[in-house]
């Protein structure tokens, strides 16, 4: 059977019942009405990619002054986004979660954003920030390549204008002369030759 058939059969819809139910832990009762952390069982959150079920979603999870903090930290698992994003996104990554815990905790324990930031500088390195600060040889990365665009744009403009002065200042080309009259009278000779 093919797949348009299975679907016009409604083999689909027989599926979807599967797809909605959430997943249990093996030899886990279902899931009580408050989760550990203060959410609700609604806040279980079921991967089906990463398997089995995912704590509830605690009260400082999706707090703005985390989300800022994470939004200024790089995570480290080889990924251009920003810990928040990664952890919102990817979520068969494994860094971002753990850094987000440690964000977490760090907030907890009544840390403030840049003492939070200054502890991931000095376990990472300043790698770590999205917004690395700019001294030193970092400067060189700002100025390289905005310099190289400069250099190609300038060389460019001066080619182009070198190319139009030199099709610009083309004399236009003179018409032929005639043949003047000792050639013509010379093609006369030659002509009354071959007629006589």
């Amino acid at each position: 059977m093919n797949r348009r058939a299975f679907v016009q059969r409604g083999g689909a819809a027989a599926l979807l019942p599967l797809l909605w139910q959430q997943p249990q832990r093996a030899g886990s009762a279902a899931p009580s009405a408050a989760s550990p952390q203060g959410g609700t069982s609604a806040d279980t959150l079921a991967l089906a990619t990463v398997g089995g079920l995912v704590a509830g979603v605690g009260p400082l999870d999706n707090d703005a002054r985390v989300i800022g903090i994470e939004r200024r930290l790089h995570c480290t698992c080889g990924c251009t986004l920003d810990v928040y994003t990664c952890r919102t996104t990817d979520f068969t990554c494994t860094y971002s979660p753990a850094m987000h815990r440690d964000v977490v905790t760090q907030v907890q324990a009544g840390a403030s954003a840049e003492q939070v930031v200054q502890a991931f500088v000095t376990r990472y390195g300043s790698s770590v920030l999205m917004a690395p600060p700019v001294h030193g040889f970092s400067w060189a990365s700002f100025l390289v390549p905005a310099l190289a665009v400069v250099a190609v744009a300038l060389g460019l403009v001066a080619w182009l204008m070198r190319r139009r002065a030199i099709v610009m200042g083309t004399p236009d080309v003179e018409p032929a002369a005639g043949p003047d009259e000792a050639q013509l009278e010379r093609l006369r000779r030659a002509l009354d030759e071959v007629d006589s």
